[in-house]
């Protein structure tokens, strides 16, 4: 069982990434309609609206409350994040909450104050409930392009992407609520399929967005698409057989240089993007954004005892 001080700092830690994590996949599903299609693209803003005053109130009770590697990590905001926001806002045309950002890049890290428990589990619930909704949204979304009954600037790929990163979140606030610790072992192994499958789908969808002038690029994006697959795929072998916590370790280093290497990849293409030096339509918050799941992945790793 996790102490209350532990539970209070996760699951802030949790919602300062996942909260902006999902605010953004609604701006990201909003910007895909066409104009036939206004009533989705309302509804997508409505969640985004949520999900910012949600993250609103998670940012008000984090200060002090969150650990200071969370904040360091670069998984909340980055130093980009308010010129990235402003950026999408002056090209899409939807409305981003650049203060919220800015009062994020403020926050003052802390070990949780327990007091704060029955609070914050109320909170939970709510992000469950709301999360649970949007994954019923993205899930409709997936059924109408799939049966050809609606057109979007959105691969289904995508859809079915930003859906599992909101079942992710919602099976970890689950876990939170019951207070549950992980074997340390599970959760290397659960952490490592997850993320591995999402930073290999990210290289695809770089490579795939990015225009096809871009060369160089997109080699560079398939390339870390292929690393990504073969260490899902080898850490999923090496839990079937169970074999040794040695040749996880291995694997690991492995995990650590990989997610290093693309994290500085997003991040030098997130730089190029803003300063329009890259052909794509790529837009600079979705730069942004996978940088930060790349920050986070690698925050995780770097704090895993394998």
């Amino acid at each position: 069982m996790i102490s209350a001080g532990e539970f209070v700092q996760k699951s802030l830690g949790l919602h300062l990434f996942f909260l902006r994590i999902m605010k953004e996949h609604s701006i990201f599903l909003e910007a895909g309609f066409v104009p036939k299609d206004q009533a989705l693209a309302w509804s997508a803003e409505m969640f985004k609206n949520e999900f910012n005053q949600l993250l609103e109130q998670a940012v008000e009770l984090a200060n002090d409350n969150v650990s200071g590697e969370v904040l360091g990590s670069g998984e909340v905001v980055t130093v980009n994040t308010v010129a990235a926001e402003e950026k999408t806002k002056e090209l899409t045309g939807i409305d981003i909450d650049l203060a919220l950002s800015k009062k994020e890049l403020r926050l003052r890290p802390g070990r949780g104050n327990p007091s704060l428990e029955a609070k914050i589990e109320r909170f939970n619930l709510i992000a469950m409930q709301q999360t649970k909704s949007l994954i019923d949204f993205k899930t409709l979304l997936l059924e109408k392009i799939l049966e050809c009954n609606l057109f979007a600037f959105n691969f289904p790929l995508l859809i079915e992407h930003l859906r599992e990163e909101a079942m992710f979140y919602l099976e970890r606030l689950e876990k939170l609520q019951e207070r549950r610790k992980t074997a340390p072992r599970q959760k290397i192994i659960e952490e490592k399929v997850f993320w591995d499958h999402i930073m290999a789908e990210h290289a695809m969808f770089i490579s795939h967005l990015l225009d096809p002038s871009e060369k160089t690029l997109i080699t560079q994006a398939d390339n870390f698409a292929r690393v990504f697959t073969q260490l899902e795929q080898q850490v999923k072998r090496l839990e079937k057989t169970g074999k040794a916590n040695r040749m996880l370790r291995e694997l690991f280093n492995e995990e650590l240089k990989a997610t290093r290497d693309i994290r500085d990849f997003k991040s030098k293409g997130g730089q190029l993007i803003l300063a329009c030096q890259v052909r794509s339509i790529i837009n600079p918050l979705l730069a942004d954004h996978v940088l930060r799941e790349a920050n986070h992945f690698l925050n995780e790793l770097e704090h895993l005892k394998v």
